[in-house]
């Protein structure tokens, strides 16, 4: 890549206190075999060593650039700082906790620019609380947005996860990214969603997804934002559908029922997820409140 020339890929990552994880993240991205990218850091108002860190990758490879935001936004505005800030024609988000096969944007690129799609998203790993590796069924999309909105956001899989897929810059005009957390995925593919029409498939796993015990999305103190937000975003969702003339929500059962009974089987305020509370604070030890949470599982019959 010269000067002169503009990236073909702009991979955006939002950065909050991920010092313990960013090295590992970015060099994944330092290795790229695809060399036509530019790689945007977006430090969220960092309280640890994490925009140090950045600054050193900026001083090794002048691809790398940071954003210093001037309070806190939350990963979902962060991106969207981010964005604002890109030039490239593809747009890839890269989760500061995670990392990426070196071939990964090569691959994703190479099919999405030979066959003009406006979407490519690859098969990923995720990585338990234990360290163990499974590779989840990545649900397919078609050209049919109903049964996109089905199968990827409705339904109890992550198909609506925005860090496995390189989208069109194009395509994020017009699309709002929400202020509150957790969730946010969804809303933004559902907007995406709405206006691609060519999508390919990689049938392999370059992203790795790591479960962090310390991370928002797993933090326990953070139960009733957690819950706010996937409420508030949800309800963003069913308004962008009635928008855009989808009237009859019958179309997207039973996936959006089953949907429904999972937020509120997780809803904190519910006397089970209370019960389930007192008892996890009386037995502080992992070992044990495992072995609870498999007993507290087959006694209500639902996920936890």
């Amino acid at each position: 890549m010269t000067d002169q020339s503009p990236p073909k890929v702009s991979i955006i990552v939002p950065v909050y206190n991920a010092e313990k994880y960013l090295p590992k993240c970015i060099d994944s991205i330092l290795s790229q075999t695809f060399t036509s990218f530019e790689c945007i850091l977006v430090d969220d108002c960092c309280i640890d060593n994490s925009p140090a860190i950045c600054e050193e990758y900026i001083q090794k490879d002048r691809r790398f650039r940071i954003i210093h935001n001037k309070k806190n936004m939350g990963s979902s505005l962060a991106r969207k700082m981010g964005l604002d800030n890109s030039c490239g024609e593809y747009i890839l988000f890269v989760d500061a906790d995670d990392f990426i096969d070196s071939s990964m944007v090569e691959q994703l690129y190479s099919l999405g620019a030979s066959q003009n799609y406006d979407l490519v998203y690859c098969d990923y790993y995720r990585y338990d609380k234990t360290g163990n590796v499974s590779q989840p069924k990545v649900p397919l999309l078609s050209d049919d947005f109903i049964s996109n909105i089905k199968h990827c956001i409705f339904d109890l899989n992550n198909g609506g996860i925005l860090w496995n897929k390189l989208i069109k810059r194009n395509f994020y005009e017009g699309v709002e990214f929400p202020q509150d957390g957790y969730n946010e995925d969804q809303y933004i593919i559902t907007q995406v969603l709405f206006s691609t029409k060519k999508f390919g498939h990689i049938n392999t796993a370059l992203y790795h997804h790591v479960y962090r015990k310390d991370s928002w999305t797993n933090n326990p103190k953070k139960q009733w934002a957690r819950h706010t937000g996937i409420t508030n975003n949800f309800k963003k969702i069913f308004d962008f559908l009635k928008k855009h003339h989808v009237d009859d929500f019958s179309v997207f059962e039973p996936e959006l029922s089953l949907r429904m009974k999972h937020l509120k089987n997780n809803d904190p305020r519910a006397v089970k997820n209370i019960v389930k509370r007192m008892l996890f604070f009386i037995i502080p030890f992992e070992p044990l409140q495992m072995k609870l949470r498999s007993l507290y599982k087959r006694f209500y019959a639902t996920e936890v």
